[in-house]
């Protein structure tokens, strides 16, 4: 393991236990921030636009980010088949505010997810995108300050995560097929 990466997870993991606000604060970032990145995408879905182009675009920029996300989330498991780092807390002595997990520690979930859908909103919508960024990046710091990951874990995951919103971004001609089906069948569900 590189020193830098044990010394940081040590000075970021150090702030935890010492401020019940703050603990509190991120444990529920670390456990809860998917959900936040749910009520964007379906705030961006059910967002009512002044065109039918831009509620399109908003509908296709979720889809990708799912798509994104997904995509992301499956290099995750294949790499985590090959190459499994254990939890922090499974080497060294750390202040842990969440439960144990027996996944492995490289690359982040979270921040995977998180760097994904918001790296998939910032090329639909820059001020989205850069909010959701902003807590992508937050929501990866509580990873670390709440003991579950190392700090090389969760920049792994960031990269995962804006690798694949790369590839599906370079593949969103070949996408179009899915998104008109998703597309169809929601017209079809709202309209029933």
């Amino acid at each position: 393991m590189l020193y830098a990466d044990l010394t940081l997870f040590h000075l970021v993991n150090g702030l935890a236990g010492k401020t019940a606000v703050l603990d509190t604060a991120m444990v529920c970032i670390a456990k809860y921030g998917p959900l936040l990145f749910a009520l964007i995408l379906l705030r961006t879905w059910l967002a009512h636009p002044d065109t039918p182009e831009a509620k399109m675009a908003n509908r296709t920029a979720v889809i990708h980010a799912i798509c994104s996300a997904m995509i992301g989330l499956g290099m995750n498991q294949v790499i985590g088949h090959f190459y499994f780092r254990p939890r922090p807390y499974a080497e060294h002595a750390v202040a842990l505010l969440l439960d144990r997990s027996p996944d492995p520690s490289f690359p982040s979930d979270h921040s995977t997810g998180g760097f994904s859908l918001a790296s998939s909103l910032f090329l639909a919508d820059k001020k989205t995108g850069a909010l959701s960024l902003g807590f992508a990046a937050l929501l990866a710091f509580s990873r670390v300050y709440t003991g579950a990951h190392y700090p090389l874990d969760v920049v792994g995951g960031a990269v995962t995560g804006i690798l694949a919103t790369a590839l599906v971004h370079a593949s969103r001609k070949r996408l179009e097929p899915v998104t008109r089906f998703v597309l169809s069948v929601w017209d079809r569900k709202v309209r029933l």
